[in-house]
């Protein structure tokens, strides 16, 4: 069932297409935008701007306004983060050769993924892994769609809560991009750069704020306030967090088009609802920091 957007100037800032480990095409993405209502969408692949040409494209054709974007993953000493690049160049040489060298990373670490299921007695090829992208990103989520379709497991879920996340027995870490180096190239590339889904970094409120205020300093611009991860209390918070640190807010539903969530394209869990100012706000800023 498609969930219809309520209001005409909503948007969805946290899409992903089957350039990564979305479960649609990047043309198909944006028909679902159009069917949904939506105003606008931001194709934010994880390390790859493959799908933005098509994306945009489709934009042009179904009256959506697309924004080139990115999920950049991030690491520090003892976890990760994902970065949000909106409104970046996608032929921007310098930030095309982070993402290769992140997609390199995958690839290594991929191989190495791969002979650790096999050690634990799962019978599963590469092959059977690729065909789950289809010109894009592979990373843990094809392996546990693979799991998922050969009954070794019953969902994504239990695949990386049992043998893909980390710390578990088929993980394998990978070429560490730094945040202040992931934040520097979005805006090398003229984009703007939003911290994703904050809860996600499994520490107090108060390390996570620290951390925030540690990335503002460095060319963080924005905060994922509004997430499908995030109760009202933790929405609350991150909107008071942003204030005081002069960061814009974004939103999005992290959504990936996949049947065994219940996360709708711009409406989240059914009640998100994200207006287009939050898009204005961005290109204002923007422009603001142009000469």
């Amino acid at each position: 069932m498609v969930l219809k957007a309520p209001q005409p100037d909503l948007v969805d800032l946290h899409v992903h297409s089957s350039a990564s480990d979305g479960a649609y095409l990047p043309r198909e993405v944006v028909a679902h935008a159009r069917e949904v209502g939506l105003k606008a969408i931001a194709l934010t692949d994880h390390d790859t701007v493959a799908g933005v040409a098509e994306a945009q494209a489709a934009g042009a054709e179904f009256g959506i306004e697309v924004i080139a974007g990115v999920e950049l993953s991030a690491e520090f000493d003892d976890g990760s983060c994902h970065l949000l690049g909106y409104f970046i160049d996608p032929a921007n040489a310098g930030l095309e050769s982070l993402l290769a060298e992140a997609r390199d990373g995958r690839a290594v670490r991929n191989v190495k993924i791969l002979q650790r299921l096999s050690d634990l007695g799962f019978d599963l090829t590469m092959d059977e892994v690729t065909s789950r992208v289809a010109d894009g990103t592979l990373g843990r989520p094809h392996f546990a769609m693979a799991l998922v379709e050969k009954g070794y497991v019953a969902s994504w879920n239990e695949a990386f809560d049992k043998y893909l996340g980390r710390g578990k027995a088929a993980y394998v870490p990978r070429r560490r991009v730094g945040p202040e180096e992931g934040i520097q190239a979005i805006r090398a590339a003229g984009g703007l750069a939003s911290l994703a889904h904050p809860r996600q970094l499994n520490r107090s409120v108060a390390e996570t704020d620290a951390w925030i205020e540690q990335l503002a300093a460095v060319g963080l611009e924005a905060v994922e306030s509004s997430s499908p991860d995030h109760t009202a209390n933790y929405a609350r918070h991150y909107h008071e967090t942003a204030a005081r640190l002069g960061l814009l807010e974004t939103g999005g539903t992290d959504w990936h088009g996949r049947e065994d969530v219940d996360i709708h394209l711009g409406l989240g869990r059914g009640s998100m609802l994200i207006h287009y100012d939050v898009v204005q706000q961005m290109k204002d800023r923007l422009a603001a920091r142009r000469p």
